[in-house]
């Protein structure tokens, strides 16, 4: 087998899965040369078995990764990076700017869109956002002002309850206030969430939706996007069952065994096309305006979260999404490796997929979504978090933990463990991954601490998500 040398940039369990799928390959030997935000138990394994090296930074700083590349450039023949803060940084212009030659799956800051809601707005297409207004406090002589604004305009929208604040720049979910929950008038909104906030922000109006992700690969081509787009994924950003508390990183997902949710109407499949196709042509017309090489936004993942009926989010553009881009891949019948290869030769194949019905939860640290404010050392007893082989129907993998020097995992401050399950249905998916979930619990020390939100993919969350969208089409009329 050719052996090719593979640069990753490691934040969470994505990227740890991104590493096994590469490792399973049976077309290449891979060496792996990583940056890891933490000494990752899959890490320490995948680079011992192929006799690469991984540096471990906390930061994930720009200044890290380019060490790492340009120490092994001659190793080197691609860069994977499926995280925000190295891309938004320059990781590729700096690639690009050393001359370094390998491929990158990942576009230039330029197109790292996820910078800036203000921006993305701009260039969704109009039809597929809701009423939103963009707000710079720094404009305004006096906060006085702004209050003021801001007060018209939520007034505008039917008051404190009907909107959505969020900040401009990437925050994981964490920073979006949403009405009726985290603030109740537009007093609370202003006085917690406007006053002292000094960086741009976005008000919008809450939409009554059900939502999916749409997940693709933009070669440069846009008649290419049919055969790019991975199956929907249902992602849980709320802390708590039934969606309350606040918004997280997310805390799982669900993916069914066709490429459609179930309680997705055909057009609303067939939007995330329209959706897709329009937002590229947008970006494509932005960047010739201002003189931005194109070149830059290919090879480029496109994460846009669908609303139904049909709005827009939010979207990741220039990277999938986390967690949604886990259970596609585990159903790719593709090589990844291979797949990646060609897709940065601008001649990619179609992405081929034996679709399970899969279900993701998270088991997080309690401190994790605000549930508790206990700071302990907790032990996950649990050899599988070693494990490298991915052909199960049951996988732990593990995500912001680490092996100490005692040679004992240890769980940090953010999601800890994927449990993951596949069924020929979702129930029997995700009656598979709660029990796995809750292994993960029972197996850690001290027990108990360790926790996950219980109603990810299991049936009466999926039919009342079911009978909500006919609701919703009733109502609006698709």
């Amino acid at each position: 087998m050719e052996r090719l040398g593979v640069f990753i940039s490691v934040y969470g369990a994505r990227e740890v899965f991104e590493m096994l799928k590469i490792y399973s390959s049976r077309v290449y030997s891979t060496r792996f040369y990583v940056v890891s935000k933490q000494y990752n138990p899959i890490v320490k394994r995948v680079v011992e078995a192929t006799g690469g090296e991984v540096l471990v930074d906390s930061s994930l700083s720009l200044k890290s990764h380019i060490h790492m590349i340009e120490k092994f450039r001659d190793e080197l023949d691609i860069a994977i990076c499926t995280h925000e803060k190295p891309i938004i940084n320059g990781l590729r212009d700096e690639i690009e700017k050393r001359g370094v030659e390998l491929y990158t799956t990942f576009p230039t800051s330029i197109f790292a869109l996820e910078r800036s809601k203000i921006l993305q707005r701009k260039l969704f297409p109009e039809d597929y956002n809701p009423p939103w207004k963009a707000f710079y406090p720094r404009s305004y002589p006096n906060e006085s002002e702004l209050f003021h604004d801001v007060k018209v305009w939520v007034e505008s929208l039917g008051g404190a309850c009907n909107v959505v604040f969020k900040p401009d720049e990437p925050a994981a979910g964490k920073g979006v206030a949403v009405g009726g929950e985290h603030f109740h008038t537009i007093e609370d909104l202003i006085l917690n969430y406007v006053s002292g906030f000094n960086a741009p922000f976005i008000i919008e109006r809450r939409e009554e939706v059900e939502e999916s992700s749409c997940q693709l690969w933009f070669d440069g081509n846009i008649d290419h996007i049919s055969f790019l787009r991975y199956p929907e994924v249902r992602d849980y950003k709320r802390a708590f069952e039934g969606d309350l508390g606040p918004n997280t990183g997310g805390m799982g997902c669900y993916m069914d065994s066709s490429f459609k949710l179930p309680f997705m109407f055909e057009e609303d499949f067939e939007a995330g096309y329209d959706l897709a196709r329009r937002t590229i042509k947008n970006i494509e017309r932005w960047a010739e305006e201002n003189g931005f090489d194109k070149s830059g936004m290919k090879p480029c993942m496109y994460y846009l979260a669908m609303a139904h009926p049909h709005k827009v989010f939010e979207g990741n553009i220039g990277r999938p999404g986390d967690p949604e881009d886990i259970p596609p891949l585990l159903s790719m019948k593709n090589d990844l490796l291979e797949f990646y290869l060609h897709l940065c030769e601008g001649n990619p194949e179609r992405l081929n997929f034996d679709l399970k019905a899969t279900v993701l939860v998270y088991v997080v640290p309690p401190t994790y979504g605000g549930k508790s404010t206990i700071h302990r050392d907790i032990v996950l007893n649990l050899p599988e978090l070693f494990e490298l082989n991915i052909d199960s129907d049951k996988l732990l993998i593990p995500g912001d933990v680490e092996v100490r020097a005692d040679g004992r995992v240890y769980a940090r401050t953010s999601r800890s463990v994927a449990a993951v399950a596949t069924g020929v249905c979702l129930e029997e998916a995700a009656q598979k991954a709660h029990k796995l979930a809750v292994y993960v619990e029972d197996n850690s020390d001290p027990k108990g601490l360790l926790w996950h939100r219980g109603d990810i993919g299991v049936k009466g969350n999926v039919d009342r998500s079911i009978q909500h969208r006919k609701a919703l089409r009733e109502r609006f009329g698709f």
